[in-house]
């Protein structure tokens, strides 16, 4: 990771040149544009393992949308007929595709934003959630668990596209890349029915014991400034991430994840006291360690140290 976010707008005029631009983006997925084909114009945002992608369209189509390197997952808004797996789904709200089952499609001017993400990492992600190694294809149904659910998916979508499209050109960080990735992939996995949830194991609570709270926090200290996630955390000390989750909360009375960020924040905050005002800006650390948005991060480091992140630089 740290490769930056490239966007781009596309554009195809024929079918031909739509299903080239479809397979160049999700390959794996065949989708055939049926003879009513209009002018296809798609905004994307592209960084490691994460795609975002924006259009509106009106057409109809057949084929698969399951590509064997990524999950796909969408939210509709419009007017149509998506028929999967010989079920009909909404046109409004959250969608998810992980299998090769058929798909028709009619779409009357419908919004479509959604994303591709790494199908090897939703699984890592899965994999450490349930403390055991997950299938390729976790995902048991293409609609969100209940309307509660649907809504968190749409409010994360947002966040994530609205943070690769307007924030592209400092969303280079593995920190930020690596947090905003796994931020979507948990989404998915609270989301859309699958494998995990509904067999998510027992907690052996005899292995949750202070001294390996003690050895994950030490690991926190010592990896804070690289990309990695509570996940990570918890592969290292040998729990599953709920499980780590519990312990926290038993031993420590916080979570893994409000832990990290301090110790993200306690980073940045030793860098503004070494840094050089002249050399570095307050942005530059704050995103350096992992911090997409400012204001909240100068909300927490007030917060903390009971002064702004300008008086600390500028002291």
């Amino acid at each position: 990771m740290g490769n930056g976010v490239t966007t781009a707008v596309l554009h195809a005029h024929d079918p031909t040149a739509m299903e080239q631009l479809i397979d160049g983006l999700f390959p794996g997925v065949a989708l055939r544009p049926l003879p009513m084909f209009r002018d296809f114009v798609l905004r994307t945002a592209v960084m490691p393992d994460l795609s975002w992608v924006d259009h509106t369209i009106d057409w109809a189509g057949q084929g698969q949308l399951a590509s064997p390197e990524q999950v796909l997952a969408f939210t509709l808004n419009g007017a149509g007929r998506l028929e999967h797996a010989g079920h009909e789904l909404p046109l409004a709200g959250g969608v998810l595709f992980d299998d090769a089952s058929p798909v028709s499609i009619r779409w009357d001017h419908l919004d479509v934003e959604g994303f591709s993400v790494d199908r090897a990492y939703v699984r890592s992600v899965a994999s450490s959630l349930a403390g055991r190694p997950q299938p390729s294809h976790l995902f048991t149904a293409g609609g969100p668990i209940d309307a509660a659910h649907d809504r968190l998916w749409q409010d994360t979508a947002r966040f994530v596209s609205r943070t690769m499209r307007d924030h592209s050109e400092t969303l280079s960080g593995p920190i930020l890349q690596r947090s905003l990735l796994h931020h979507l992939a948990l989404t998915l996995l609270h989301t859309f029915p699958n494998v995990v949830l509904s067999d998510l194991p027992d907690l052996d609570v005899r292995r949750a014991v202070p001294a390996v709270v003690r050895r994950a926090v030490a690991y926190i200290d010592d990896h804070a400034h690289e990309p990695v996630t509570v996940d990570d955390v918890a592969n290292a000390v040998g729990l599953s991430t709920r499980g780590l989750q519990v312990a926290f909360r038993r031993h420590l009375d916080t979570t893994p994840s409000m832990l990290l960020r301090r110790a993200r924040l306690d980073g940045a905050h030793r860098d503004l006291l070494r840094a050089d005002p002249h050399a570095t800006t307050v942005a530059a650390v704050a995103r350096r360690w992992g911090f997409i948005h400012l204001g909240h991060f100068a909300t927490a480091y007030r917060g903390a140290y009971d002064e702004r992140p300008t008086e600390t630089l500028l002291r």
